[in-house]
């Protein structure tokens, strides 16, 4: 739990423990806020800096808030404060108008440089707008806590504490000063340690501060006083840094004292450096000692009583959490004890049932028109239970571990990438028809899918009902011969519309993040499946149906409507059509923008991605084995060679063993990063820069690659397939921030197409037997809605008059004339092309195309230059993303982008390269989802044998009876080009072939 620099140090929990035991008075924890407030921020700012959907910074919060927690956690302190800077002018600022000039010296001409001195902290930067947003949220969350926070007007936070210390100390308390600041090892004495968090929870007591420091506590201010403070500019010795500071001081004892040798015994002071820097300085020192000592004796009052431990506020926890969107949080620090409280009712009797049931199909119920309506939780089914496994991690932490049980769900579906397969287990056989229901959050009951009249209500359209991942119960309730007809609301995708950059859209997550009330029974090593869950579920999505229909409501006005009529189909196209459900508003009603997305895209696609998961897609197993064990040879060879290039057989797989071999026994240049546990990286890019003068890294990557293709395709596909051979991947909805689907066990939207060997994969994916494969796949989607969204003269006219984009690229942006054009050019006007669209860069286009930063600065200027309407349309796009931190897309869809303002440039870079793209790419998205929507009715009113199979972004897969191909490539060609009407055709290439590999 905690480790001590001095090996005899009592660690402050078991002091804790044993205090009383003895009589002694319990330790007291103070607690440097500003300095891990900082620690915090600029911390995060090197990784990801976190915000909420509506741009509120929180990563600095996020960190100070875990550190607290761990601190109790760790400790369990009986007394705990806070001490806080005043931020005002303090007594230093005015010692310091003492200084005049100071010396500097100048390592390059070995000199001394004398300066005009600035001031006390002068060197200081700005404290960063985005971390004072946060200073009123971190009081919030300490008050929370209950923690008190302490100050002095004219004082620091250092002098806080060193008074308190003495004071508490003198009182017969032992006093942990709670910091990562050096200058806190002046106060260490018997009585007061320092406990370094950041450190493993470093402890020093005077010994420790000598074995990390080089003297004893009591001469820290003379080590401080020569090395001075660059951040608050406190000058000390010139010429005299970390190194020197310390050996003068164990050479002399005190800086007084090696001040007046350099003047009466200079030759004491052997290096020239040092002695000029004493000799010289002598009064910038001393007051430089001055400016570091840290004041005993302020005139704080203080209450001990105050300082006590109490327990946390839990209601100003979930609110703080609540709004800033801590979803881990709110579960392990803020639980709804209120719900403990709550007894459902496990074994309702018929007539109870029956009165529910009437109770849902009551008029009225907030804002809503219609029946109340029935909210519906269910065991989804075995995949989605799953006990907490332990797995050994390899010395790289390359194997994942597994996820917490919290991340796991019994009713919807938990992402597949979170349930390790060997956890799997079978629903238990009690469980498989009971489903929890609710109309209000007081009257969750749980039943049989056999009690009266529950079967009759489930697939009674007229009766609205809200759920959480509908295909899920969709699938769960198919076995049972269950049609559930009339869902009203599916949080998890209403959700997801709401905060689509949220990572998880779980019950237990959404209720924790929505509405400030955790789940209470939760999934279990020991309780896998929990019975009172579902109707806690039923209740939470009651709740929630509520609660998110509000913030839909409020997300704007429809734009451009969503176009649902097609005289072509016989007659309009609409929800009921698609989904036997009544076409009623969300909990407030309204037809805001993000309603219309989901009633007319996101709900009616649920039945269509679960037809396509249950028909899958056909492989030929043996024909991966076959390549697999091609692949394994040629992987083999690829080892031989990288064993003979580096002169050493080592484990290439394992990042440690790599770096060492390439960095230290082939001494290829070091990269300026590191990968886990400071080792350093063998990053893809890495190797890729290595790759240009050195073989072997390029051998490395190619090693890399096709080991990965042969264990996610090759040899995991066989392995998936069903007794006729067909894969059936699951589609999530919810699992990208632009509205793309995605697809898991397996993944099949990321098999390579532009190498060779990916080639070969897909020619594994074939029809049924006597049917063949036909592809459609959009033609330069996101580049023509450029053309629209632009409105760019050159590239309107380019796509209504079929000209070739790329070719005209070359021509405008290389100056080559097209009749002479090779395809080399013509690839590389491509790159441009697509560069633009998703924000490239001189540095991206210039790797890309292998030219240097000016040439392709030079490229991307002329292209602008030449497509005048594409730099407005992103200069604008810009501006609106700035003004409201999010972007929108054609139909409605919101993405938030609060690090557009960030002061990180390469955070608020990719903010910036997001806000441009995603209109194109989440237009494109929700584009081919309508083609979908309206291919699929068309599939089942014709009563054809083809199914749709699969999708992969721009592209859709079918399984084709031959002698309805015509028909279908007419009906797939049609809806997908004019599902929507834009500036520009939309085109869509329709191909046969027995293979997805050679289809034509």
């Amino acid at each position: 739990m905690a480790k001590t620099a001095n090996k005899t140090e009592t660690s402050p929990a078991n002091e804790s423990a044993t205090s009383s035991a003895i009589g002694a008075k319990p330790p007291i924890y103070l607690l440097d806020s500003m300095a891990f407030i900082f620690r915090a921020y600029h911390a995060m700012q090197r990784q990801r800096p976190m915000s909420t959907r509506t741009g509120i910074p929180t990563a600095a919060t996020y960190v100070f808030v875990n550190m607290i927690n761990k601190l109790r956690k760790d400790f369990a302190p009986q007394y705990l404060a806070a001490v806080y800077d005043v931020g005002a002018p303090v007594h230093r600022n005015e010692l310091a108008t003492q200084l005049k000039d100071v010396q500097k010296f100048n390592i390059k001409t070995q000199q001394f440089e004398t300066v005009e001195y600035g001031g006390y902290k002068a060197n200081r930067t700005e404290t960063p707008p985005d971390l004072i947003q946060q200073q009123p949220y971190i009081r919030r969350a300490l008050e929370a806590f209950r923690i008190p926070i302490l100050y002095y007007e004219g004082f620091e936070a250092d002098d806080v504490i060193g008074t308190l210390s003495h004071k508490l100390a003198a009182l017969g308390h032992h006093v942990y000063v709670v910091s990562s600041d050096k200058d806190m090892m002046q106060l260490v004495n018997r009585d007061v340690s320092i406990l370094n968090p950041t450190k493993d929870n470093l402890i020093l007591d005077p010994p420790g501060v000598e074995a990390v420091l080089g003297v004893p506590p009591e001469r820290v201010v003379d080590v401080m006083a020569l090395r001075g403070d660059s951040v608050d500019n406190i000058p000390g010795a010139p010429g005299i840094g970390d190194k020197g500071s310390v050996e003068l001081i164990q050479q002399f004892g005190t800086v007084e004292a090696a001040l007046d040798a350099a003047t009466s015994h200079p030759e004491q002071v052997k290096r020239k450096t040092y002695r000029e820097s004493l000799q010289n300085n002598r009064e910038n020192i001393l007051l430089s000692k001055e400016l570091v000592t840290i004041h005993t004796s302020v005139p704080i009052e203080y209450s001990l009583e105050a300082m006590r431990t109490q327990p946390v506020d839990n209601a100003a926890c979930r609110a703080l959490f609540a709004e800033l969107e801590f979803t881990t949080l709110l579960k392990e620090l803020a639980p709804a004890v209120d719900n403990t409280v709550i007894e459902y009712n496990l074994k309702p009797s018929d007539s109870e049932i029956s009165q529910l049931l009437k109770e849902a199909r009551e008029e009225g119920r907030g804002k809503r028109e219609g029946p109340k309506g029935l909210a519906i939780a269910i065991f989804e089914d075995a995949r989605a239970i799953a006990e907490e496994t332990a797995a050994e991690p390899s010395d790289e932490g390359g194997e994942p571990e597994p996820p917490p049980a919290e991340n796991m769900t019994l009713f919807g579906t938990a992402p597949a990438a979170l349930i390790p397969e060997p956890a799997v287990q079978s629903l238990p056989e009690d469980l498989a028809n009971r489903l929890g229901l609710a109309v209000s959050e007081g009257s969750a009951i749980e039943v049989s899918l056999d009690a009266p009249g529950v079967r009759e209500a489930l697939a009674d359209a007229a009766l609205p009902k809200d759920v959480h991942d509908l295909k899920a119960i969709l699938r769960a309730l198919a076995p049972h011969g269950v049609a559930l007809k009339g869902v009203r609301d599916d949080v998890m995708l209403l959700s997801y519309l709401v905060n689509p950059t949220h990572g998880s859209h779980t019950l237990p997550d959404i209720a924790a993040r929505t509405t400030s009330r955790a789940l209470v029974h939760q999934v279990t090593k020991d309780n896998p499946v929990d019975p009172k869950r579902l109707p806690e579920a039923a209740a939470a999505i009651v709740r929630l149906a509520a609660a998110i229909g509000e913030q839909i409501a409020e997300s704007g006005p429809v734009e451009h409507h969503i176009p649902v009529d097609d005289p072509s189909l016989g007659g309009a196209m609409t929800t009921e059509m698609l989904f036997a459900a009544p076409a009623t508003a969300t909990a407030a009603g309204g037809s805001s923008a993000l309603h219309e997305v989901y009633e007319t895209i996101d709900k009616p696609l649920v039945p269509v991605l679960l037809r396509m998961e249950q028909a899958g897609v056909r492989i030929d197993p043996e024909f991966l084995r076959g390549m697999s064990t091609r692949l394994a040879v040629e992987i083999d060879n690829l080892a031989e060679r990288i064993y003979t290039d580096s002169g050493n057989r080592f484990n290439i797989n394992s990042p440690k063993q790599l770096g060492d071999v390439l960095f230290n026994k082939m001494l290829l240049p070091k990269p300026m990063k590191y990968g886990k546990g400071k080792v350093v990286s063998t990053a893809q890019d890495v190797l890729e820069e290595l790759a240009e003068n050195h073989p072997i890294a390029a051998l490395v990557i190619e090693h890399r690659q096709l080991q990965k293709l042969k264990s996610t395709y090759l040899d995991q596909l066989p392995a998936l397939a069903d007794s006729e051979g067909r894969i059936h991947t699951t589609f999530n909805q919810v699992g990208t921030a632009t509205g793309r689907l995605s697809s898991t066990n397996p993944n099949l939207q990321n098999i390579p197409v532009r190498t060779a060997v990916g080639r070969e994969i897909r020619a594994a994916f074939i029809a049924a037997q006597g049917n063949v494969l036909m592809s459609a796949d959009y033609s330069q989607i996101e580049l023509r809605l450029m053309a629209h969204f632009s409105q760019d003269p050159l590239l309107l006219d380019a796509y209504r008059t079929g000209k070739d984009i790329h070719t005209l690229t070359a021509s405008e942006v290389f100056e080559v004339d097209a009749a002479t054009m090779d395809k080399e050019t013509r690839n590389r006007a491509k790159a441009v092309n697509f560069g633009i669209v998703y924000g490239i860069s001189p540095f991206g286009l210039a790797a890309q195309l292998g030219i240097d930063q000016r040439t392709a600065r030079e490229y991307i200027e002329r292209y602008f230059d030449r497509y005048k309407g594409v730099q407005r349309f992103i200069e604008e796009t810009l501006e609106t993303v700035r003004k409201e931190q999010a972007v929108r897309t054609y139909f409605g869809r919101v993405r938030p982008i609060p690090d557009i303002q960030s002061r990180n440039p390469n955070m608020r870079g990719f903010a910036e390269r997001t806000a441009v793209n995603t209109p194109l790419q989440g237009t494109a998205a929700d584009l081919i989802k309508l083609a979908m929507l309206r291919i699929d009715q068309v599939i089942r009113e014709r009563k054809m044998r083809s199914r749709m199979t699969l999708q992969v972004h721009d592209e859709l897969l079918f399984d084709v009876v031959p002698e309805e191909s015509g028909e279908l490539e007419r009906i797939v060609r049609h809806e997908m080009e004019h599902v929507a009407e834009f500036s520009v055709p939309i085109v869509a290439e329709v191909g046969v072939g027995k293979n997805w590999r050679d289809i034509k």
